[in-house]
């Protein structure tokens, strides 16, 4: 049906259902139409904003029916962040939306009936204080230099002094690092004049409340030793980097390639279950260590270990899943294509003293068909890769493989349907475990279990 809607027009929407970016859709005239900050089971009068041929956009003028799971967000800079996009919806509702997100994702993009097999209520996190990183930029205020969020669907830098999802000992060390670069007098970098010394603060935080700090500079600058110095002399600071990252590109990472140790130990260890990580600066790893370990122990339960399996882990980084699997495991063998996490997840092996995991580098289409050339058979294969899913070619890998059991950990309900439409020609789908890793977010992550056909 075409889509009539121009900008400007304004009706009353009965809200459907939750999206995958945390906004409310509703149905006029059968056009999906997409309202920011609006609850499933809400009516709300909206005006048009933006059209596309298949959807459009509106904004709420008036909430004619609140639901009663509608709440006031306890972050004051809610509003203006956009880090968060539900904290106005109760914990307990967003359990059950995390859950129907995966639902429609399968029902969107596949032909899977989904009332064939198990799919569990999500697995639930604290809602605040968990996240053990954060990567804000700096900016210079009236009462002197803030570490800032980037406001949703812009450029817009919204100066915080505390989020209420991260560690404490991160927004603590935040604000007094600010303190410090203003004591200083260290420039902070203006993407209006491309002038500027200090871009961004870097913080890790372990279970410990060991931080690892990155100072991340447009250029460099004696001064910033001086300030090094200074924050390592900080509480709960074990190490201090500087990276210049002279990028103007919005998308370009924000530490850059030039890192340097400048102060105390190069990394914090974290620990999941019994397993210990070496996390540097630039180390991929889960954001909520206690979900992630608690994420883990689903992935380790679905794999059926009984010391005698030998594991193909996918898209491995530093090993966090292989080395959580190898004490369960006959053999576990990790594929990565970044050549530094390859290094970390050997160094990881040898902290933890395993020596039946062993990672390679290279893409897993081309590494697991070899592999099984080579006479070494797999028993289960654990993928985890990025929001992008699996690729065709090594989806073709795996349905040549014939390997028995699939377990599939995902961060992206959309991109995992999708790739279930092609698995599922070999696979049966056994159960799919939600799992909600940021709260006070839509996003999903998931751990499904798949069996081979027989």
């Amino acid at each position: 049906m075409a889509n009539n809607l121009k900008v400007g027009d304004n009706f009353i929407l009965d809200v459907k259902r939750l999206g995958i970016n945390g906004e409310g859709i509703g149905f006029y005239n059968h056009v999906a139409v997409f309202v920011d900050g609006a609850i499933p089971g809400e009516g709300h009068n909206v005006e048009i904003t933006k059209v596309l041929d298949k959807m459009a956009f509106a904004k709420t003028l008036e909430i004619k029916h609140a639901s009663s799971d509608r709440k006031e967000p306890e972050c004051p800079y809610y509003n203006e962040c956009g880090g968060c996009n539900t904290m106005h919806i109760a914990p307990s509702l967003m359990k059950e939306l995390k859950r129907e997100i995966l639902i429609e994702s399968i029902n969107r993009y596949t032909k899977i009936n989904t009332r064939q097999f198990e799919i569990k209520p999500t697995l639930e996190s604290e809602c605040f204080k968990y996240r053990n990183r954060s990567q804000l930029q700096v900016v210079k205020n009236a009462s002197g230099a803030s570490v800032a969020m980037t406001k949703a669907n812009s450029n817009i830098a919204v100066s915080i002094n505390n989020c209420l999802v991260q560690k404490d000992t991160i927004n603590d060390l935040n604000n007094k690092i600010c303190k410090l670069i203003d004591e200083l007098k260290l420039s902070i970098f203006s993407y209006k004049t491309n002038r500027g010394i200090i871009r961004y603060i870097t913080i890790r935080v372990n279970k410990k409340n060991e931080a690892l700090v990155c100072l991340v500079c447009y250029e460099k600058n004696d001064k910033v030793k001086e300030l090094a110095k200074k924050v390592a002399g900080l509480k709960n600071v074990i190490g201090v980097y500087r990276s210049v990252n002279d990028s103007l590109d919005s998308g370009a990472e924000i530490i850059g390639k030039d890192i340097e140790l400048l102060e105390g130990k190069p990394y914090i260890i974290e620990t999941l279950g019994k397993i210990k990580y070496q996390i540097y600066p630039n180390t991929f790893f889960q954001l909520n260590s206690a979900q992630a370990e608690a994420m883990y122990d689903v992935v380790l339960k679905a794999c059926k270990l009984s010391f005698k399996e030998r594991v193909l882990d996918a898209y491995c980084g530093v090993g966090s899943i292989g080395l959580y699997l190898a004490h369960n495991s006959k053999e576990v063998i990790g594929i990565e294509y970044n050549k530094d996490s390859v290094i970390a997840a050997t160094e990881n092996a040898k902290l933890n003293k395993i020596s039946n995991a062993k990672f390679m580098q290279g893409n897993a289409h081309e590494l697991l068909p070899k592999l099984i050339k080579d006479g070494i058979t797999f028993d289960v294969i654990v993928v985890d890769p990025p929001r992008t899913g699996l690729d065709d070619k090594f989806i073709n890998a795996i349905l040549e493989s014939n390997v028995k059991r699939l377990i599939y950990v995902s961060c992206n309900p959309a991109t995992l349907a999708k790739n279930l439409n092609r698995l599922t020609e070999k696979y049966n789908v056994n159960s799919i475990t939600p799992v909600d890793m940021f709260p006070n977010t839509a996003l999903v992550e998931s751990v499904t279990t798949l069996t081979l056909k027989k």
